[in-house]
């Protein structure tokens, strides 16, 4: 792995740490001002999702965070792999959320892909199985 790959693969790292423990403001920093944020469920996603759709800036990622976290409470998010060739980190994990308003939980594993350029990441794209997801919105 070349120098600029680990240091992309580092500012990633310290991105999920700070998002793990609620540095939201910290994980802001690591972001570029226009950065592109997707979880690219459907052209349509589920009502339940309301933070599944395209997000622009850093204000767009703090209304993402915010939409994901007043419907659910996350408990457990583990990282699994983290690889990075040039500009590009890819992540595999897994979380355990519960939905607040069914107080279900649902266990889901995740992939995350980064696009960095000059030490910030200007791209995030999450796929993820809504099955399980949606089915703890079920009362």
């Amino acid at each position: 792995m070349d120098i600029a790959a680990r240091k992309n693969l580092q500012t990633v790292q310290e991105f999920i740490s700070c998002f793990g423990v609620g540095d939201i403001e910290r994980a802001l920093s690591l972001l570029s001002e226009d950065v592109y944020w997707e979880s690219p469920v459907s052209a349509n996603p589920p009502k339940e999702l309301v933070w599944a759709r395209p997000r622009r800036g850093r204000q767009g990622v703090l209304d993402f965070i915010r939409d994901m976290w007043k419907t659910v409470q996350p408990y457990v998010m583990d990282t699994r792999s983290v690889s990075a060739d040039g500009d590009r980190v890819i992540v595999e994990g897994r979380n355990q959320c519960v939905v607040r308003s069914t107080g279900k939980m649902y266990d889901h594993e995740w992939v995350l892909i980064f696009t960095l350029k000059d030490g910030k990441i200007t791209s995030h794209r999450q796929y993820y199985d809504t099955a399980a997801i949606l089915e703890a919105f079920r009362p």
